[in-house]
């Protein structure tokens, strides 16, 4: 059984339903937002709560395992009872815990979790243990023991040893996907810049793409000389491909973006959009996929259900296109769930709902 060595966050999240959801849409010139409505000094009445284990390093490893892979996760937990309740849920799954770590200065991090009538959701996030992996809590020495390795977001201390992890997968022809969060690219592009050399995979969603390619842009004044103005308009399904997104004096596209990040390492980098659905670029091909039309529930766990059911499939040996397919479809049985692990499929009904998958739904293309 091929084996992947899972590195990031562990959570314990609290998903909660309340009587009399409200909510105010703030229209812009550009776009819309959403807010939550909570009347200051009322007491509101929950009508559901459920406590599960998350964080991306946890949801990805049980994905992975559910895929047929041996998973071992590398996160660190507090000493309290809510550790614990990770803890046994995950053994419950099967993953390997003999690489977690453990600290009683912080609690165990946890979330509360507030879903919207749209089926979005609101997060309240407490860091406590993920904020305190430490370089010393990754053992490097367990890359190579191996297929591939799969990083979800991790804290400054930790995210300083990314680089360290990309050569060491590198150095024993270990494959490395990367997910990172954006409180971790808002730090800066340095860390991950530096270690794009030993990445195989990137996976990032619209906004984490936009704040990477701002940060490079910041920190290397030739490429803003060099980022042409985009000038296209498209108003097709692929819309953000050629959409401008503007940093002070230049603007700069997605497909700019995908150029970018290819030549510094990355053999394939992947945008995801939620209900719009992913943009996939390699050296050699464009890839869109639409989100399928499915009734939401909650959104929690989409991002890590898609990159681990894309990299799980991709490493297996599929094409780019099949990968894609594999992501969209785990996505999609998730967001219909409310938990972000419940939803996720076993290998074999992966691939069957996979095989009944409208082909349309994918369109490709070659660099212009």
């Amino acid at each position: 059984m091929k084996k992947v060595l899972v590195i990031g966050g562990a959570t314990l999240d609290t998903i909660i339903s309340y009587e009399d959801m409200e909510t105010l849409v703030h229209q812009r010139q550009n776009s819309q937002q959403s807010y939550l409505l909570l009347e200051e000094g009322k007491k509101i009445e929950v009508t559901e709560q459920k406590t599960s284990s998350g964080g991306g390093a946890t949801n990805a490893a049980v994905s992975f395992k559910r895929q047929g892979y041996e998973a071992a996760v590398v996160c660190k937990l507090g000493k309290d009872a809510a550790g614990q309740m990770v803890l046994d849920e995950l053994e419950k799954y099967g993953i390997d815990l003999s690489l977690v770590s453990y600290t009683d200065k912080m609690g165990t991090a946890g979330s509360f979790v507030v879903p919207s009538l749209k089926g979005d959701r609101t997060v309240f996030a407490y860091r406590g243990a993920n904020a305190n992996l430490l370089p010393a809590d990754i053992p490097l020495d367990k890359v190579c023991d191996s297929q591939f390795v799969y990083v979800t977001s991790l804290s400054r201390a930790s995210a300083e040893r990314l680089p360290e992890i990309a050569k060491q997968a590198k150095d024993h022809g270990v494959r490395m996907a990367v997910n990172p969060g954006i409180s971790q690219l808002k730090l800066g592009s340095s860390f991950l810049k530096s270690a794009l050399g030993g990445i195989d995979t990137l996976i990032l969603n619209y906004d984490e793409a936009m704040q990477f390619m701002i940060s490079l842009m910041q920190a290397d004044a030739s490429l803003r000389e060099s980022v042409e103005t985009a000038n296209k308009s498209s108003q097709g399904a692929d819309r953000l491909l050629e959409a401008k997104i503007s940093f002070q004096d230049s603007y700069f596209n997605l497909r700019q973006f995908f150029k970018e990040v290819l030549k510094l390492g990355p053999k394939v980098v992947v945008v995801t959009n939620g209900a719009e659905g992913v943009y996939v670029a390699t050296k050699d091909r464009l890839y869109f996929h639409k989100s399928m039309q499915v009734k939401v529930v909650n959104t929690l766990g989409a991002g890590d259900a898609f990159g681990s059911s894309f990299v799980g499939a991709l490493y297996a040996g599929n094409s780019v296109p099949d990968a894609i397919r594999y992501g969209i479809v785990n996505s999609a049985s998730v967001i219909q769930q409310a938990g972000a692990k419940t939803g996720l499929l076993a290998a074999k009904d992966l691939k069957e709902a996979v095989s009944k998958l409208d082909k349309s739904l994918l369109t490709e293309k070659a660099w212009e």
